[in-house]
């Protein structure tokens, strides 16, 4: 091209991008009808391209965005208000594709598995995320956090990007939230009040014995303790509610069955199985525990089988006490979801652990056409309030009511914000606050983060390479007495021996060497 060429072209690039800019200001004013248009770019919070390209240089690009969440009615309206903003921003659009709760892991997995093109992805430590990362199924993001997510490293609290790292690299940015959560028995107010149940005395399982079975005659279309056995996800299990116990999970987890512990007290950090004859008494005791309930009623009877949703019981007013995971606002969240006041106790600490602190991230697939478009998305979802509640609320005047200046009312049945988006997507801190939600929730999350003591091994993964035939068969023998935690079985002792002899036979000691060798190896480099 002649310079006279470049000359003219330079020009005309200028002429337009005044012209642009007139017909914004021109536009930018006037109140026309129909909801929030949003704010310019120009005024939002996290500038990615200044790191990178002019938006003008940049070729237009669709940064597609998969989500655990349930689809609903008016996301195409969401995407579309999504896009006017991020047009402009950096020549990207979005394409918003939900799944449901039951159907993410496997349709997630199928895609991965085939190649499919995405770009954002919705993971977790309980979505077999460093599975997936071995795999190679993620991109590593190091180099474009750095370069197009400098406002996420800015604000984000560093404990959070310690988890997500497999071999010290980074795979995957957090969800900004509550970095951790405590064990909690969560109760219905009215029910506490009504029959003046001492919540702060009740510690573990066994100490509802009595109240069980006053609830049981009082209130006999309640299920005093609810598991639902048939897809593997029963609440409750082994060692979870027993106060006296320092084990924390550690290392592979088949079926979301842990198999290896390590005393989060000791900094000895010595590795012990559900061989461990302390480990088997406690696992017996609570799951004969759990077959008394079941046998006198306490637990619903099609506990094995049963896939019902818990909101959806709690709705019906089936439910009067549940475990809880627990961090402050916990209630208010129970009672956005069900109607009902609910009050807590907690009856184990907050531990930041790896699988705690990666329990929602998104990780850029590596199918990606554009990661740094990717991730300039990802940076403004943790960085603009408008973008996240845009995307986590809906449209304002359509879908909620704005009533305070960080404050809504959601709009029943409007088609859009009940797929409770705000655990999953970008930075919760930037999220309108909810009737009922105290104007300081935020303020005591930051607060409980802070607070929350550090589990030892906290960045700690497994690599499971050497013994992948191992955990194999035990996750098959994990599959084959899944049951035996629903109270749903007899003969609970003999079970849990039969179940523990074919672990053995498995390989679980030799799993337990290998988890003990890399445990011991990471703790000499990162020991704090």
């Amino acid at each position: 091209m002649s310079k006279r060429s470049l000359k003219r072209s330079a020009a005309l690039l200028v002429l337009a991008l005044l012209l642009s800019a007139m017909l914004q200001a021109c536009s930018g004013g006037g109140g026309g009808g129909g909801g929030d248009a949003g704010p310019s770019p120009s005024t939002s919070t996290g500038d990615n391209t200044s790191a990178g390209q002019d938006s003008g240089q940049l070729p237009p690009y669709e940064v597609s965005i998969v989500y655990f969440g349930k689809p609903e009615k008016d996301v195409a309206l969401v995407q579309e208000k999504l896009n006017e903003y991020f047009k402009p921003k950096f020549n990207a659009t979005v394409a918003l594709h939900p799944i449901a709760s039951s159907d993410y892991k496997k349709q997630t997995e199928l895609m991965m598995n085939t190649g499919e093109k995405m770009d954002l992805v919705f993971t977790a430590s309980w979505l077999d995320f460093y599975s997936n990362v071995s795999k190679g199924a993620f991109l590593e993001l190091d180099g474009l956090l750095d370069k197009y997510g400098q406002e996420i490293k800015k604000q984000i609290h560093p404990l959070y990007l310690e988890a997500p790292r497999y071999k010290g690299k980074l795979y995957a940015i957090p969800t900004e939230k509550e970095i951790t959560q405590g064990k909690a028995f969560t109760y219905r107010k009215d029910i506490v009040e009504k029959y003046n149940i001492p919540i702060e005395s009740i510690n573990k399982m066994a100490d509802f014995e009595p109240y069980f079975e006053m609830m049981k005659q009082k209130e006999p279309d309640m299920i005093n303790y609810y598991v639902a056995g048939g897809d593997g996800g029963f609440v409750g299990g082994f060692i979870m509610y027993e106060t006296n116990s320092n084990y924390r999970p550690i290392g592979p987890t088949p079926g979301k069955h842990p198999m290896f512990f390590v005393d989060f007290k000791s900094l000895d950090l010595k590795v012990k199985t559900l061989l461990e004859p302390d480990i088997v008494d406690l696992n017996k005791k609570e799951f004969e525990l759990y077959h008394r309930y079941y046998e006198k009623g306490y637990i619903n009877a099609d506990a094995a089988t049963t896939v019902s949703n818990l909101i959806d019981l709690r709705k019906q007013g089936k439910i009067w006490v549940q475990p809880t995971v627990w961090k402050p606002g916990a209630e208010i969240e129970m009672k956005l979801s069900d109607g009902n006041d609910w009050v807590s106790h907690v009856v184990e600490e907050p531990i930041v652990t790896t699988d705690l602190a990666a329990g929602s991230m998104f990780s850029i697939s590596r199918t990606s056409k554009d990661p740094e478009r990717a991730m300039m998305v990802l940076n403004t979802l943790h960085t603009d309030p408008y973008v996240i509640n845009l995307f986590v609320n809906g449209i304002e005047g359509k879908h909620y009511k704005k009533v305070g200046p960080n404050r809504i009312e959601p709009i029943q049945d409007s088609g859009y914000g009940d797929a409770a988006l705000f655990w999953v997507i970008g930075n919760q801190f930037l999220n309108y606050l909810k009737p009922g939600q105290p104007d300081d929730l935020y303020e005591g999350w930051k607060k409980f983060n802070n607070e929350a003591k550090r589990f030892p091994l906290l960045g700690f993964v497994f690599d499971d390479s050497n013994v992948k035939n191992e955990i194999a068969q035990l996750t098959s023998v994990i599959a084959e007495y899944k049951l035996v935690g629903t109270g749903a079985m007899a003969n609970v002792s003999k079970l849990i021996d039969e179940r523990n002899a074919k672990l053995k036979a498995a390989g679980i000691e030799k799993v337990q060497a290998e988890l003990q060798k890399q445990i011991d190896e990471w703790w000499a480099q990162n020991k704090k």
